[in-house]
């Protein structure tokens, strides 16, 4: 994801009756961002409890005391991802103008930008092998995920669509959700040759669009 994203303090998901106050609450974003840090630099192989705390600069039982297991931290980590996100989006509509439309372009075109960068495919594409390897890919910690994204993307197009039902909504938002992740893997592989990327991002942008908009 984009280093210059900003993130609040999330409620994250830890133990019960851990992280309470000001400072367990710093110790526990501390080590959920030591656990995203680890998958962008290192195989999902590599995302072993022992290794987060590594990372972090804490002892595993320390770790442990908030999270007690890897299937905790991931969970943790879906929170967090949902609200770097929500960060990201505030941050640029804060100066947009108030038309729906524009705005969603304008998350679009960060979206587009996001998929971009290193840091964020390889985020991604651990994380995704991490998920399926926590529930033998059956695929539930994979809908947690794209659950928060669909959610956050629906809201623009419901801003488009006054009263619009939710579940056309919802389709619409997880066909766009499934089109900027699905290309942030395949504009990988197109290199910077001829503008390609820009080009094929371009287009998505618009064919997004297109989804949102039409009656």
């Amino acid at each position: 994801m984009a280093k210059n994203l900003s993130r609040p303090a999330p409620e994250i998901g830890v133990r019960r009756g851990t992280a309470t106050r000001k400072a367990g609450r710093k110790t526990a974003e501390r080590l959920v961002a030591a656990a995203h840090e680890l998958l962008e630099t290192q195989s999902y192989e590599r995302f072993s409890m022992r290794n987060v705390a590594e990372q972090a600069g804490v002892s595993l039982a320390n770790l442990q005391y908030y999270f007690p297991r890897r299937e905790d931290l991931a969970k943790a980590l879906i929170t967090d991802i949902g609200a770097r996100y929500r960060a990201a989006y505030d941050e640029c509509l804060a100066q947009a103008p108030d038309d729906p439309v524009e705005r969603f372009r304008i998350v679009l075109r960060w979206n587009m930008a996001d998929i971009g960068q290193k840091s964020t495919r390889q985020f991604f594409i651990q994380f995704w092998a991490l998920l399926g390897s926590l529930d033998n890919f059956a695929g539930e910690y994979l809908r947690e995920v794209y659950f928060i994204d669909i959610d956050q993307l629906g809201e623009h197009i419901g801003a488009i669509h006054n009263g619009m039902d939710g579940r056309e909504i919802k389709k619409r938002a997880t066909l766009i959700a499934a089109m900027i992740e699905g290309l942030m893997v395949v504009a990988g592989d197109f290199g910077d040759v001829e503008g390609k990327p820009s080009a094929l991002k371009e287009a998505a942008l618009n064919t997004a669009l297109e989804i949102a908009c039409r009656p």
